[in-house]
């Protein structure tokens, strides 16, 4: 009975050790920053809109890395690469028609209309 006492005392104090610990990760995972971009307004077909919509995704990109390179400063990450996982990110939030409208805009052609 007292080993048995013994291993339940062990198992318990390292378990409540742990919650603590667990607390401390998932409270940093928390603070990790972020950014909300409107699609408000915007045709993502239309290619000044999604020229916009660009702008936006890049606007926030910036803040984001930017924060997480002064909060880590010895932080494992590049800015390129920072950007990009943000870029891949918004690019999965889309739904279909959002991306297929993207697309579209990016194959217009600008049309120059000479007048006389």
């Amino acid at each position: 009975m007292r080993k048995f006492m013994t291993t339940l005392t062990a198992v318990a104090t390292v378990t409540l050790a742990a919650v603590p610990a667990l607390g401390l990760l998932q409270a940093a995972h928390a603070a990790e920053p972020s950014a909300t971009i409107s699609l408000v307004g915007l045709n993502l077909a239309n290619p000044a809109h999604a020229a916009e919509f660009k702008a936006r995704v890049d606007t926030a990109a910036d803040r984001i890395c930017s924060e997480r390179a002064r909060a880590n400063p010895g932080g494992d990450f590049t800015i390129a690469g920072c950007k990009s996982a943000a870029h891949k990110q918004v690019a999965a939030q889309l739904s279909k028609t959002q991306r297929q409208g993207l697309q579209m805009a990016a194959r217009a052609t600008p049309v120059s209309v000479a007048a006389r």
